[in-house]
């Protein structure tokens, strides 16, 4: 009797089964970790922006210069991001620009409503939503002067 070396065509079979299991549980986690990683993008932008504006309000503060502060409604939220921060994805035109709704993924401010936007690149690490929105709100002193802006998500 002879003696077979090798791997048999079953055998074969059975490593074959068993890397495509394994190679189907990282690639399922592999998209796991990018929709984290895109959900934890967007929150860091977001707290930056919020950074940002905290800074150039104390600045006008610091300055004497209170009444400039409500301008700052008016700017572009991805102007108080670092030039080095998705530059990419910041240089997409404004729906106001465009006249219609953006359909890139990226970062969008919309300079008629004062609304930024952000249309992930992974619906399914934001539920399936199709675009998040947040808009400036004011924060006034009990004069009435504007004294802060942070950005607020839209639901």
């Amino acid at each position: 009797m002879e003696r077979q070396t090798g791997f048999s065509k079953f055998e074969f079979a059975v490593v074959l089964a068993i890397f495509g299991v394994l190679a189907t549980l990282l690639l399922d986690r592999l998209v796991a970790l990018e929709q984290a990683t895109e959900r934890l993008e967007v929150e860091l932008t977001v707290r930056h922006i919020n950074t940002g504006i905290k800074l150039a309000v104390s600045e006008r503060i610091m300055r004497g210069e209170e009444a400039r502060i409500a301008k700052l409604v008016d700017a572009n939220p991805l102007e108080f991001l670092s030039p080095n921060v998705g530059a990419g994805e910041m240089a997409q035109p404004d729906a106001a620009n465009m006249g219609t709704a953006p359909t890139l993924a990226g970062w969008h401010y919309a300079t008629d409503s004062r609304t930024l936007s952000y249309r992930p690149r992974q619906r399914e690490a934001f539920n399936g939503r199709e675009h998040l929105a947040w808009r400036y709100i004011s924060h006034t002193d009990e004069r009435g002067r504007s004294a802060g802006l942070r950005l607020e998500p839209l639901k």
